[in-house]
């Protein structure tokens, strides 16, 4: 059995907070993204495309996106595509509670309670393939472990299972409610070849024998959901060795550039030189500027982007850190604007945010490193840590937000690291030059 794995589009998601016309296109994004996964599965002659949950954000639904949704499905129906969707936390499937209901054609099924539905696919020739069993929510806040209720696999053919959830303890988790919550090592031993999650927006492999997979989202939502997303393609033609391809499909991407060494950007000509060369320097390496993925995120294939692929597609967030001679510039919100403005057409983005709040002054550190007073003890301690001198085992690593992993080991070495660069920030508090 061959089936493509989809979770969490967010189909109408509002894009609050920013103009009319970006919100408009990432709502267009986000049907754009789904349509891409169709015409995958169609191109890749699939035998079913399984969604994970939360395909639409809220309980409204535009027409637009009613008709659009209608129209995708029958074009996989038509080709003798079986459909699957397991409804989440932000679609449930109550009558009181989600999207409103759509006459689906027939070949795609819901799964929107706490009732399993069971469904055989067949290839087109009529055989039996496989099947898939899914679970929905019920409610926006559904508290049981679902995946207890699903039905134990007899074995015949390839099983697969379809549910959105919160495995417990999984990269990412703590980032998104407890609904539906399981546990890994029930989800391993339940019988299926595959389990198709969705809820975390994080794509990532829990488990590779049976593949515990999820998807991630389709098209990201924020700046939070970086770099490549789009969704998998599973081959379990031969079920002791499971195929799986990460494919992006995402039409616009959310994207990062952290930039320090400021020291010379003495203008906006110069600051935008910087910029600009860094983001052509990440580009012409074949790796797209983001914030560095968990240590625990598990690609399952290729994500780089094809060269000369279509630009305006980006949202694109400037991180900008360190001592800048335009630190006050900085600081006020018009200059940021003029420079996110400039910034849009450099790098060819659909909308740039800048970031400024580790900027501060040009300061000479190591002048202040040995005063006998609070500045420079600061500054030794600050110094001794990053060089992983002083011990840091007294720390409390639920204490530390964003950690990815609570051993000692990764304790210190995340606390170095946001460490990094703040002798000059430290300094600068200090003195007051921080001050407008």
């Amino acid at each position: 059995m061959r089936f493509l794995h989809v979770a969490d589009v967010h189909l109408d998601t509002s894009f609050a907070g920013r103009s009319e016309s970006v919100r408009r296109r990432l709502r267009e994004a986000s049907r754009e993204s789904f349509r891409r996964a169709v015409e995958l599965a169609l191109r890749e002659r699939v035998h079913a495309v399984l969604i994970a949950g939360d395909l639409f954000d809220g309980d409204r639904l535009s027409f637009q996106t009613e008709r659009f949704l209608l129209e995708q499905t029958r074009r996989l129906v038509q080709e003798g595509v079986t459909v699957v969707y397991a409804t989440g936390n932000h679609d449930p499937g109550g009558p009181e509670a989600g999207p409103r209901a759509l006459s689906w054609p027939a070949g795609v099924h819901v799964a929107g309670d706490e009732v399993p539905i069971r469904v055989e696919v067949q290839d087109r020739e009529g055989r039996t393939v496989g099947r898939v069993s899914a679970i929905g929510h019920r409610t926006r806040r559904e508290r049981e472990d679902l995946s207890r209720l699903l039905p134990r696999p007899d074995g015949s053919v390839p099983e697969v299972a379809v549910l959105h959830t919160q495995v417990r303890a999984s990269p990412g988790a703590e980032a998104h409610h407890a609904y539906a919550p399981s546990e890994l090592g029930r989800l391993e031993r339940a019988g299926f070849d595959y389990w198709a999650l969705g809820h975390i927006h994080t794509r990532q492999i829990l488990s590779r024998d049976p593949p515990v997979v999820y998807a991630g989202s389709l098209q990201g939502k924020t700046h939070a959901e970086t770099g490549p997303r789009g969704a998998t393609l599973v081959d379990l033609s031969d079920r002791s060795a499971p195929a799986l391809r990460f494919v992006p499909l995402a039409a616009v991407r959310w994207e990062t550039l952290r930039l320090g060494d400021l020291a010379e950007a003495d203008s906006l000509d110069a600051l935008l030189f910087r910029i600009r060369a860094a983001w052509k320097g990440r580009r012409e390496e074949g790796d797209t500027p983001g914030d560095p993925p968990s240590r625990r995120e598990v690609s399952v294939g290729g994500d780089r982007e094809a060269p000369g692929r279509a630009s305006r597609g980006r949202m694109v967030r400037v991180r900008l850190e360190g001592p800048c001679p335009l630190w006050r510039e900085l600081r006020r919100e018009e200059d940021r604007a003029v420079l996110a403005r400039e910034l849009t057409g450099d790098l060819d983005a659909l909308e740039v945010t800048v970031v400024t709040d580790r900027v501060h002054p040009v300061v000479q550190v190591e002048e202040h490193r040995e005063r006998v007073d609070v500045l420079g003890a600061s500054l030794r301690a600050l110094e001794a840590v990053r060089r992983g001198e002083a011990t840091l085992s007294s720390l409390d690593p639920a204490e530390l937000a964003g950690l990815p992993d609570p051993d000692p080991e990764a304790v210190g070495r995340y606390v170095r690291r946001l460490l990094e660069g703040m002798e000059g920030e430290l300094a600068a508090r200090f003195l007051g030059a921080d001050e407008s």
